[in-house]
């Protein structure tokens, strides 16, 4: 059972936004691109509940403005998607020591970015995490999944990162025993049951 293939449609079975940004790019162990206009980051940004309308809108009139800027931006998306790719795999793998420096230099350097646009400011007698600048910036769009990817790996337990079984989608298992072997039990974990079922038959 194939994946659907637009950033519209596609399963949002990661658990963590960042991992859902890593899943646009796969589809079983064929490499695709769900992400062909900035159009589609704002799309899934807007799925995951990652900016508000407000933001989105104007994201959206900024990209429509300046489309040599936004594609440029869209080319960053896919870079720190594929170093995301890159550090998620070896983590699954259990190869982290073997990642390349250059990589390891390309993902933080992705990650500080986003978090050097964070900051705290005082809001009605507290303090309230927000975006350092007033000015909205097409870049937010592939921030926010820098924030998420720093989330995951500073406040979970590593190893709590799976690939599913079946269509080798990233996914966070929040199960107690840390066994889920599948992004989906309805779609890839029936799927595969009833494959195997299927081929136990087929050998009697």
């Amino acid at each position: 059972m194939a994946k659907l293939t637009t950033i519209t449609e596609m399963d949002l079975t990661g658990g963590v936004a960042c991992l859902d940004f890593a899943n646009t790019a796969l589809d079983f162990d064929t490499p695709v691109e769900r992400l062909h206009t900035y159009t589609d980051l704002l799309i899934l940004a807007r799925r995951l509940s990652l900016l508000d309308t407000e933001v989105l809108d104007t994201l959206t009139a900024l990209a429509q403005a300046d489309p040599k800027q936004a594609a440029g931006v869209l080319d960053k998306a896919r870079e720190v998607r594929q170093s995301m790719l890159t550090v998620f795999a070896s983590l699954v793998k259990g190869t982290v020591e073997a990642l390349p420096a250059s990589v390891l230099t390309a993902f933080n350097g992705h990650v500080n970015e986003a978090l050097n646009q964070r900051g705290f400011s005082g809001q009605a007698n507290k303090l309230t995490l927000d975006w350092q600048s007033s000015q909205i910036n097409l870049l937010q769009a592939v921030w926010v999944f820098s924030l998420s990817a720093y989330e995951l790996l500073s406040g979970q337990d590593q190893r709590r990162i799976k690939q599913c079984g079946a269509c080798r989608w990233y996914f966070l298992d929040a199960t107690k025993n840390q066994g889920r072997k599948w992004c989906d039990m309805q779609s890839c974990g029936s799927h595969q049951k009833a494959r195997r079922y299927y081929q136990r038959k087929k050998q009697m």
